[in-house]
């Protein structure tokens, strides 16, 4: 030891005198580097380190080959993996009738695996296939698939249910259900009049009877077709199909055209104004049309609702136009109303929509639909491709349909606004009215969302907390192993048909996609 010390305190005294020499700078750190290190020297008597194999084995990426015989952008399709759950799947299931007995699948997984199978089973055709050795060959999806994949260290394996999901039914099939028609909610059977509207959520229905008195019907459950019927207390005869829904009351004209409104569509009071036709509710205000001499005007109620009156353009209809519908968005200041179609005061039809900002009224649109009279608007959903892949992008819309047309058949096609009012498109085939549907105009159209339930099962499994994109509008909430989640249908209440009747059903229609249990 003092042998040791002596040795390094001659040397950083040889140090000093380099120093004192005026040798370079860095000439002099590199011998001091030197010098310090020859201090710190130790004997080597480590033993050698020993490779370990890794013991990671697992999927990072799946996605299926492009086969354009099988479908189109099919390698567009998103795959979803589930690392805990140990499942691959597609979330947006591929088209109704798609092949899926030889696909290709693409996988990416840890660089060390030292081996990865792809096991089927239970469908057209079964065996193993080394996807190592053999990555282009076709994988059999009808059945059950297992990817399983092997660490480097042999021992650490992971396993994966490979599901590629597609559709049974048309998704995008707009279904009405002859099993889910229910009769009108009249106390005595073959109503001559009705008219139904959402009041604070819930459809609200007038209808004449055949012995000529009136029923309230209100539905407690309109899914199993529940409705509580009252006689409401009137003592004058109302327009029923001019009755309209505001915010917090009812509002209908009677026979001489005095406003009438109710908190509960039983009691009324009395306005004491005139008016020739309502059109429809505008945030708190009620819109409609009033004689003025010889002219018509626009006007509203209250009187303090600061809407001014104006003259009525010869083009705009004055009857049988479609519900007044209104919306707002992040550009407009105040809600924008429209309505479609109707008939003119000379008695001619019309196919323009015209929009109400809150001050005066402009066409939105012309010659984009028929002239028709007597048509439902109706807020939906619809679903488009908005690229070359195979996700459908949800879109609100706005639907028309029925109404009667010039030669006074009934209208049997439907439209779609995307864009409120300014365009309108037929819209598609499978959308139309089936066949059995009947023609109608004067009807009523309301959006209903209905909870639905279902069990999870295999295929539903909890896969994280969140929605896996791409997924559709559903909100839906899960409790245990039941998943619930609002559907919205479209109601059709009653209508007359092409031969006057008026139809004493509603009908139940949904797109066939909202149906479907949600993929979580």
């Amino acid at each position: 030891m003092k042998y040791t010390l002596l040795r390094q305190n001659t040397e950083l005294v040889n140090l000093k005198r380099l120093f004192s020499r005026s040798l370079p700078i860095s000439a002099c750190l590199l011998l001091m580097g030197g010098a310090l290190c020859s201090c710190n020297e130790k004997t080597e008597n480590a033993t050698e380190s020993t490779y370990m194999p890794s013991s990671t084995a697992a999927v990072t990426g799946f996605k299926l080959k492009a086969m354009s015989k099988v479908a189109a952008n099919l390698d567009s399709v998103f795959f979803s993996i589930d690392l805990n759950k140990g499942v691959i799947f597609n979330a947006d299931s591929l088209p109704v009738g798609t092949n899926i007995e030889k696909l290709i699948p693409n996988i990416t997984y840890t660089s060390s695996a030292k081996a990865v199978k792809l096991i089927q089973s239970g469908g057209v055709r079964e065996g193993e296939i080394d996807y190592k050795e053999n990555p282009g060959d076709t994988v059999d999806f009808s059945g059950k698939v297992v990817l399983s994949i092997t660490a480097e260290d042999n021992t650490t394996t992971r396993s994966y249910d490979i599901k590629v999901n597609v559709h049974k039914n048309e998704p995008d099939t707009l279904v009405w259900d002859r099993l889910a028609v229910t009769p009108m909610p009249s106390r005595m059977g073959e109503p001559a009049e009705q008219k139904t509207v959402q009041f604070k959520g819930v459809p609200y229905t007038l209808i004449k009877e055949k012995d000529g008195s009136y029923t309230m019907a209100v539905a407690t459950d309109i899914i199993e077709g529940i409705w509580d019927k009252k006689i409401p207390n009137l003592d004058f005869e109302p327009q029923v199909r001019t009755m309209t829904a505001m915010p917090d009351c009812l509002c209908v004209l009677d026979r001489a055209g005095v406003l009438r409104h109710s908190a509960d569509g039983i009691e009324w009071n009395n306005t004491g104004i005139v008016w020739t036709n309502i059109i429809g509710a505008y945030g708190d205000a009620l819109l409609g049309l009033r004689a003025d001499g010889g002219k018509l005007v626009h006007t509203s109620w209250p009187a303090d609702s600061g809407i001014r009156e104006m003259d009525v353009k010869s083009d705009f209809p004055v009857a049988g136009y479609s519900d007044f519908v209104q919306f707002s968005n992040r550009w407009t200041t105040l809600p924008i109303g429209f309505m479609t179609g109707g008939r003119l005061a000379d008695g001619s039809l019309t196919e323009k929509t015209w929009g109400f900002d809150g001050d005066h009224w402009e066409v939105l649109s012309e010659n984009m639909v028929p002239k028709v009279t007597g048509a439902a608007l109706i807020p939906y959903f619809v679903y488009r491709k908005t690229s070359s892949s195979l996700v459908q992008t949800e879109f609100s819309v706005w639907m028309l349909i029925g109404g009667e047309l010039e030669d006074g058949a009934c209208n049997r096609k439907i439209y779609v606004s995307y864009d409120n009012g300014v365009n309108w498109y037929a819209a598609d085939e499978k959308m139309q009215l089936p066949k059995h549907f009947p023609g109608l105009r004067d009807l009523d159209g309301l959006m209903v969302e209905w909870k639905k339930q279902a069990s999870l099962t295999d295929n539903w499994k909890k896969v994280g907390t969140k929605a896996i994109p791409p997924m559709y509008r559903v909100k839906y909430e899960v409790e245990d192993y039941e998943i619930y989640w609002d559907c919205p249908y479209i109601y059709i209440f009653g209508g007359f048909n092409d031969s006057g009747k008026l139809n004493d059903e509603v009908w139940r229609g949904v797109l066939n996609r909202l149906t479907f249990v949600p993929l979580i």
